[in-house]
């Protein structure tokens, strides 16, 4: 394979070929600590490519919290967005968001210093904005998009399911800012559809981005439907390393939820089913802004236990004690990995029929779907696992396989770097 890639100072550049396999990868998110699956997903793929020999270089926004990297000097500097205001501060903060030249000629210098042959770019929505594409351009490096969200098809960064809430898409800027749909500000509103509205009449990442990776296939077909080049879009399901647990087919008599306290997760579902099942018992893992409000309505059912955030070997211990993970969702999941995790585990799962999820659990096989609204559907699915072992047993141990064969993590990263070395073949 012949590639031409990494500008160096002055203009040159160098060439690769078939017998210099190794590559240099900038990884760029806007956030360089664990702050949420994105993170988690940077910070697991360049501890793979780092043991298969690659050079992975980070390029992001300085924040206190990031891990330490002798790159940090080339980070461009910390903007706050958590608490929104009216004011030369908001002004300040919606051009970082339109067109961050400070992050611009930040990465410039970093791709002089470092020669890459590729940048895989994860959110760099806000805080590094797509300015940083220009640059890549420039220098003729070619990038490829892990897209985590929706954020490049609507102004908010979810999609409701069908019946369950509004759909931002294509919303105005006056309707949009005054229903203050994000953070529950008026302002921060404004910003994320004005900006949001500028980036796809640029169509910046349609022109810039060579290769789109999606884990799921439903927002693959989205995408599409909303105007990005299909030629460019590839689905890669998200993987796990099954090795990391040890299954287990019996369970100590509870269904789990793990995720996210907040409504488009639809844990009142879980509540509703506690209710009607009084004899079954719930465990829910989480913490976010609904957990005081979901508190109060657990306190009417006994047989529900909030036992707060978990991680590590805790959960894993959570996981394969349970009967099954239930997954109410009512917004379009793109393809979560607490399912992952849980099949891993040995457990069925019981999810809404939304977004990816179909892509993971195979009805009746690995797991039962379920439409987000239909509580009697919901309520008869957990019966049917809570009182039928054979047939969660059954579906426990066709989860385990689907983790050990389709979704194993080797066949993801392969696809990886099929896209990296794709696009170096056409750049």
């Amino acid at each position: 394979m012949v590639g031409l890639f990494s500008y160096l100072s002055g203009g040159s550049r160098r060439r690769r070929t078939d017998y210099d396999p190794v590559m240099t990868i900038i990884q760029a998110n806007k956030f360089y600590f664990l702050r949420g699956g994105a993170e988690r997903y940077v910070f697991d793929l360049t501890t793979w490519l780092e043991s298969e020999g690659h050079r992975v270089i980070p390029f992001a926004m300085q924040h206190t919290e990031n891990r330490s990297t002798r790159y940090a000097s080339f980070f461009p500097s910390y903007v706050a967005t958590e608490r929104p205001r009216l004011g030369l501060g908001a002004l300040k903060t919606v051009g970082r968001m339109l067109y961050s030249l400070e992050a611009r000629r930040r990465l410039a210098s970093l791709l002089v210093d470092t020669h890459p042959d590729v940048c895989h770019i994860h959110n760099i929505y806000t805080q590094l904005s797509p300015s940083i594409l220009h640059t890549l351009a420039d220098r003729r490096v070619p990038v490829v998009m892990t897209v985590h969200d929706y954020h490049l098809i609507t102004p908010h960064y979810n999609l409701w399911a069908e019946g369950c809430g509004p759909d931002w898409s294509h919303v105005g800027l006056v309707r949009g800012t005054l229903s203050r749909f994000h953070k529950g500000s008026y302002a921060a509103s404004f910003a994320q559809i004005f900006t949001y509205k500028v980036h796809r009449q640029l169509r910046l990442y349609e022109r810039f981005v060579y290769r789109f990776q999606t884990p799921s296939d439903f927002l693959r077909r989205r995408m599409i439907a909303e105007g990005f080049p299909a030629e460019k879009i590839e689905v890669n399901h998200h993987g796990i390393d099954p090795s990391v647990v040890k299954p287990r087919y019996d369970h100590d008599g509870y269904f789990l939820y793990v995720g996210r306290l907040s409504p488009e997760k639809g844990i009142e579902t879980i509540l509703t089913v506690a209710r009607a099942l009084p004899d079954v018992r719930f465990k829910i893992v989480g913490r976010g802004p609904e957990e005081q409000a979901l508190h109060r309505l657990g306190h009417a059912c006994p047989n529900v236990e909030f036992v707060g955030f978990q991680s590590g070997d805790a959960l894993w211990e959570l996981y394969r004690g349970a009967r099954a993970l239930l997954l109410p969702s009512r917004w379009h999941e793109n393809f979560p990995l607490t399912v992952l995790e849980a099949m891993a585990a040995g457990k069925p799962v019981i999810a809404s029929r939304v977004g990816g999820i179909p892509e993971m659990v195979e009805d009746h096989c690995t797991g039962i779907l379920v439409s987000p609204l239909d509580m009697h559907g919901w309520a008869e699915a957990v019966a049917r696992l809570a009182y039928d072992e054979d047939m969660r047993a059954q579906f426990g141990r066709q989860a385990r396989l689907a983790t050990e064969t389709t979704f194993h993590i080797r066949h993801h990263y392969a696809r990886v770097l099929a896209a990296y070395e794709s696009v170096l073949r056409k750049n």
